[in-house]
């Protein structure tokens, strides 16, 4: 289980450094386009794909584990819900419901989504890392 929680949040890590790569000309009043905008949906695919998994395989595992300090589990919320935000503005523009600028507003709000999604998934793994190397320090000093 933990390796699939560990693939998952580095698939998600990869996906969303491209993610924000790609979308970092739009910062300084740029647009995405031809490859850059293929890289960022592709991008895009995989961290949809793999957000919910990596949270459906946390969730169980704290369940299990019944562990966590309050900053990951923050963390992991903020996480879930600036993923669900990222996807839905963008998601919504693909629906036949809304007008230009409201498109508009939802485009604008994505990107700025987005890059907060990539500290929180930046975060996530930092953190993923010192819970390892404090499991790894405990298990060496108990032996």
């Amino acid at each position: 289980m933990s390796l699939i929680r560990n693939v998952s949040l580095l698939v998600l890590a990869f996906a969303t450094g491209v993610s924000f790569a790609t979308a970092l000309p739009t910062l300084w009043g740029g647009h995405l386009g031809g490859a850059t905008l293929r890289f960022h949906m592709m991008a895009s695919g995989a961290v949809v794909t793999m957000l919910p998994v990596y949270a459906v395989v946390q969730l169980l595992q704290r369940n299990r584990d019944a562990q966590g300090s309050m900053l990951e589990i923050s963390v992991f919320r903020a996480l879930l819900v600036m993923g669900v935000a990222t996807i839905a503005t963008m998601f919504v523009c693909m629906l036949p419901i809304a007008s230009t600028d409201t498109m508009h507003e939802l485009v604008e709000l994505h990107g700025w989504f987005g890059f907060v999604l990539a500290a929180l998934v930046a975060l996530s793994v930092w953190i993923a890392v010192k819970m390892r190397a404090e499991r790894s320090s405990s298990g060496h000093a108990a032996t």
